[in-house]
């Protein structure tokens, strides 16, 4: 780190070990974290931020955690001087914390609950220098910033949730300015705001009670926020140094069309100089194809590929064809070229149905939330207006909850 300038890269979400309809992502997530390694010697970045979910369950499988472990190693041994990692609501505090006091003795700074604010505060220096103060917050769980009382209805909770979340970023703000004010403060966030576009198919909210934005407004005063939990890479709003990384990989076919990105920040003393969007290379394919089947097999034509096969979501707009005419014909035809995930065949909404490769999806076992989403799904008039779509998920899951605690 030199004596003006100090460069910082943005990443979360990896989600390591995930699985995509019983396909291992292992492959995937490797080349990934070469590709990081690369990228954090090749920009010459002096301190790392993930921004959570580092891996996808509470438990993750054993070569994730060795993934995680080797890429700790490898990056103590570039020129980045400091590493931040923060759990997000995917991971597992004592997964994380298993290495914490050993990782801390190489500067990298794991926070994976937030309950102790002044060890969230990590002070960045070189050469006994104070260079940056990070506010590493992590996934805030609900013992942290409310009371999660029962007899509260749903609104009082919401309520009491967001006067949380702002308190707790208020107060380590001011905590770390009375450290230093000439330095930059940046913090790191794992949930949603205002202003962030977020994808239903891939990002489910598992606060209670939480069913609106928290106020972006609350992180306003720091000099960048590194946000977590959203898988698209964005800026919150018109606030420039609030931003998204996004996760490293698709995650859902719903991300099929998304460039997935890090993000560098470049500070000279305490102001940013240049931010930087990195594309992320695509280490496997993910494609969603619509049309009749004639025009289905002119796309598959050009995606094919039997060294890495992508994978594939299908839905024909062929309505004189059967369903299992169509899962047999694109499955001995192209099964050696592409991973067919899914066949959908598109009908009207009233008897619109899902056919998945490996199993049907019966009604009775989604839960209300996804049987909502699925009918807004087969409304073309929401396929380009995601605004609206978040708006109407928000509005229904509040009556949803009204009714609940009505019940309770």
């Amino acid at each position: 780190m030199n004596n003006k300038n100090m460069k910082i890269l943005h990443t979360s979400d990896w989600h390591l070990g995930q699985n995509f309809k019983n396909r291992s992502r292992e492959q995937e997530h490797e080349k990934f974290l070469a590709w990081l390694i690369e990228t954090i010697e090749s920009k010459k970045i002096d301190i790392l931020i993930v921004a959570g979910d580092i891996f996808d369950t509470a438990n993750p499988p054993k070569y994730a955690l060795t993934m995680y472990h080797d890429f700790l190693v490898k990056v103590i041994k570039t020129a980045c001087s400091d590493v931040i990692i923060v759990a997000g609501n995917h991971d597992s505090v004592a997964t994380l914390e298993v290495t914490k006091n050993f990782a801390k003795s190489l500067n990298i700074h794991i926070v994976a609950t937030g309950e102790d604010i002044d060890e969230t505060i990590v002070s960045i220096k070189k050469d006994d220098q104070l260079k940056a103060i990070v506010c590493a917050v992590p996934y805030l769980r609900d013992n942290i910033i409310r009371d999660a009382n029962k007899s509260k209805n749903n609104k009082e909770l919401e309520n009491e949730y967001k006067e949380g979340m702002k308190q707790y970023y208020k107060n380590i703000y001011n905590k770390a300015k009375d450290i230093s004010s000439n330095v930059p403060i940046i913090a790191t966030g794992h949930f949603t705001t205002t202003g962030a576009t977020v994808n239903p198919d891939s990002e489910r909210e598992i606060y209670i009670g939480k069913l609106s934005d928290v106020d972006s407004e609350v992180l306003t005063s720091f000099d960048y926020v590194a946000m977590g939990h959203l898988h698209k890479s964005q800026q919150v709003g018109k606030h420039n140094h609030i931003r998204y990384s996004g996760s490293p990989i698709p995650l859902s076919f719903s991300e099929y069309n998304q460039t997935k990105s890090v993000i560098v920040v470049e500070f000279k003393d305490k102001n940013i100089e240049n931010i930087e969007i990195i594309d992320i290379p695509l280490f496997k394919g993910i494609y969603r194809i619509t049309g009749t089947i004639q025009e289905i097999k002119d796309e598959l034509e050009n995606i094919n590929d039997k060294e890495n096969k992508p994978f594939l979501d299908v839905v024909a707009t062929n309505e004189t064809l059967l369903d299992v005419d169509l899962k047999e014909f694109l499955n001995n035809t192209y099964d050696d070229g592409v991973d067919i995930i899914s066949i959908q065949k598109e009908k009207k909404i009233e008897d619109r149905v899902l056919t998945d490769v490996e199993q049907d999806t019966k009604l009775e076992e989604l839960d209300y939330l996804s049987v909502f989403e699925k009918r807004l799904e087969a409304e073309d008039s929401l396929v380009d207006n995601s605004d609206l779509k978040n708006k109407l998920i928000n509005e229904y899951k509040v009556i949803v909850q009204e009714l609940e605690n009505e019940d309770k």
